[in-house]
């Protein structure tokens, strides 16, 4: 695991080798819109710009990482190998972001590693660690800061931390070996919002409780259209037998009924005549 660790701090520093090579290692940000009160009193709507995962040479390092030590088993390591993995790779990724945070960074930058280190905290720092990590982890944080304006801080904020949540959420499953116990079950519990289409899963339903460490596996919305629809006619052709027989059963039963009045009216008929009773005794 050292010599993994050591290859993870070389590919990590490609994030760290040149400020300036920043847009390479940005992902595509969401747009958010906000709405502001003006100084007339009127509704302003503002665009803005969050990121919405982290930087590219940071979670490409994780998953080689991870992918790595998944490749010997690590779930018959004992925990003891496994938490020193994780300090040891949040220890890097410091490093590495101090010597960031001392040079000169744009605002959109800073606002990209401000999400790397929530992102990181939220899955590496457990609870017996957290102690640990809190000063330089805040005067990291309050370096990058610095860069970005406080108003805009106080804007971006609120939507930072959400998608934080819901990044972690989603790589939960490939970070597993690297997330101590403790984090698995919080991150887990975190729900990603179905506020767009995006977001929400298109799924065949096969199982109504899947396990919450999975992500559900996605299909297009044509996919989707397409089985709704052959579910749609297959069940149609299953209820057809049945329509059929029923209707009938129906139809038996309305000439039944149909004909049991004639049947009770002449009975009543012939009951209340005494003479055809009488007749037919002397006849016989």
């Amino acid at each position: 695991i050292s010599s993994k660790l050591s290859q993870f701090s070389t590919s990590l520093f490609s994030l760290t080798s040149s400020a300036g090579s920043f847009l390479t290692s940005l992902p595509a940000w969401d747009k958010v819109t906000i709405s502001e009160t003006g100084d007339s009193g009127q509704e302003i709507n503002s665009i803005i710009s969050i990121p919405p995962s982290p930087s590219l040479p940071l979670i490409t390092s994780l998953l080689s990482l991870a992918s790595t030590i998944h490749r010997s088993h690590p779930s018959s390591f004992p925990q003891s190998l496994l938490s020193p993995t994780s300090i040891k790779v949040f220890q890097t990724i410091l490093s590495h972001y101090s010597s960031l945070s001392s040079q000169t960074l744009t605002q959109n930058f800073s606002l990209q590693l401000l999400f790397d280190l929530h992102f990181t905290q939220t899955l590496l720092v457990s609870r017996d660690t957290k102690e640990q990590f809190s000063t330089i982890l805040s005067t990291l944080l309050s370096s990058l800061e610095t860069n970005i304006d406080p108003f805009d801080l106080s804007v971006f904020s609120p939507h930072l931390h959400s998608r934080v949540k819901k990044a972690a959420a989603r790589c939960v499953s490939g970070l597993g070996c690297l997330v101590p116990a403790d984090r698995v079950a919080i991150i887990s519990s975190y729900k990603i919002s179905t506020t767009t289409t995006q977001d929400s899963h298109n799924i065949l339903c096969v199982e109504p409780q899947p396990c919450p460490r999975f992500q559900l596996l996605p299909l297009s919305t044509a996919c989707v259209s397409k089985v709704s629809a052959k579910a749609a006619l297959s069940s149609a052709h299953l209820q057809l037998p049945l329509l059929v027989g029923q209707a009938a059963v129906d139809a038996k039963k309305t000439a039944a009924g149909s004909k049991s009045p004639v049947h009770q009216t002449a009975a009543s008929f012939f009951g209340s005549m005494p003479w055809f009773g009488t007749n037919s005794k002397q006849l016989d």
